[in-house]
């Protein structure tokens, strides 16, 4: 299903968030036109690198399928004058430019609905648009920080620590789609687009919801803190080293702890008074601890795996990024893909993660190559070759070389 067949997004954002915003819209069926200056998305150069070479930046090969690569100069009259006339054509405009830097270009949320009352245009920012570090620029990990998601260490203990993904990233590209999809649906009502924000840091602050308020409801009762390496006060619920790796396991009520004593051929465990339920297992964590952590280190994970299954424990082996790539649960789901590209050949990539009537969506077109539709693009704006060619030579716009940067003429 592609229910966002005949949407035209103008995707002007870089790096992540933004991009994996329009990568949903079009794996959704929109047409994404994806805006890039004359050098490219940042991310087409961060490495590692998909063939070893620059341009081909894995980040940039996760968060940009199934669009079209047009490259304009912005700083350039004519480059301005081209995005008009595809924002009066458009649906939705994404974009993560500095606050200010749409407005001074022209190109600002009022100004373009000025000419289409019916645009969806959507900001993508670190802070947002008030207080005192609107203005302030913003990654994933600086997030993290922000939003107390970092252990803080004792002493003599390792630095704080990022959580290996970007979560946040990932995060407030999906508010932006679901802002987005909102904003189509309020525009079918009424025939009015909208002007949609997200930030970076309203996405790290509704990710920790239940901390705050397990830190309010501390606050309130004068408890102690939680634990900052452990959101959940049920027990067991924690990683377990077995013989042969890691296992996580999560006890998430009574019942569940009697189906664990159970599948851990412990049964005299769950009538134990110190054991019996979960507010007396976490008064004696310890001598619990004691007993657990040395019975699951006696057998290999695959015994264990096979206990908790037919016993109906949640339980999952604590993957490495290869293992996860060949578990036979992710073969079996159909979400890791291939598609081939001309540039950058056969590249595996993780499709959307809805599904459709039982059915995984199919991978479409492969990221592009710099400046791969820019012809194409023009044309549909009734751009004549000739006139194509004059924008090329005078590098307002750029079009494709096939290795990762735009063909422009060369400087003297």
């Amino acid at each position: 299903m592609k229910p966002l067949a005949g949407i035209q997004v103008l995707d002007f954002s870089t790096i992540f968030a933004g991009p994996h915003c329009g990568q949903l819209l079009g794996d959704y069926g929109a047409d994404v036109i994806k805006i890039e200056p004359l050098a490219g998305d940042d991310s087409r150069n961060w490495q590692p690198f998909h063939t070893g070479k620059a341009g081909s930046g894995t980040l940039f090969l996760v968060v940009n399928r199934n669009k079209r690569s047009v490259v304009v100069d912005l700083k350039k009259p004519e480059g301005i004058s081209i995005i008009r006339r595809l924002a009066s054509r458009s649906d939705v405009l994404l974009q993560n430019f500095s606050a200010g830097v749409m407005d001074r270009l022209g190109l600002g949320h009022a100004q373009l609905r000025k000419d289409n009352p019916r645009l969806v245009y959507c900001t993508i920012s670190a802070f947002g648009e008030t207080g005192p570090l609107a203005h302030a620029r913003g990654y994933d990990p600086m997030m993290q920080a922000f939003a107390g998601m970092m252990r803080i260490p004792k002493e003599g203990e390792p630095p704080p620590t990022r959580i290996n993904i970007p979560l946040i990233d990932f995060t407030t590209g999906q508010n932006a789609f679901a802002g987005i999809l909102a904003a189509l649906l309020q525009r079918h009502a009424t025939g009015e687009g909208a002007h949609v924000e997200v930030c970076l840091a309203d996405s790290a602050m509704a990710l920790q919801a239940w901390g705050l308020q397990r830190a309010w409801a501390a606050e309130n009762t004068n408890a102690p803190p939680a634990s900052a390496q452990a959101m959940s006060d049920n027990v067991p619920y924690e990683a377990f080293e077995a013989q042969d790796g890691w296992l996580y396991i999560a006890c998430g009520n009574n019942k569940l702890w009697q189906q664990f004593c159970v599948a851990i051929e412990r049964p005299e465990l769950a009538g134990d008074a110190d054991y019996e339920v979960n507010a007396a297992r976490r008064a004696h964590y310890e001598p619990l601890m004691a007993i657990l952590r040395p019975l699951i280190a006696s057998q290999p994970r695959s015994h264990w795996e096979r206990a908790f299954l037919a016993a109906g424990v949640p339980f999952s082996p604590v993957n490495t990024l290869p293992e996860l790539s060949r578990d036979p649960q992710v073969a079996a789901s159909g979400i890791v893909q291939e598609v081939a590209s001309a540039e950058f050949g056969t590249v595996k990539t993780v499709a959307r993660a809805v599904r459709f009537d039982g059915e995984i969506a199919r991978v479409g077109s492969p990221p592009p190559s710099l400046g791969q539709h820019t012809r194409e693009v023009l044309r549909e704006l009734a751009f004549s070759d000739d006139e194509i060619d004059r924008l090329c030579q005078s590098r307002v716009v750029g079009e494709s070389s096939g290795v990762g940067s735009a063909q422009l003429p060369q400087e003297k």
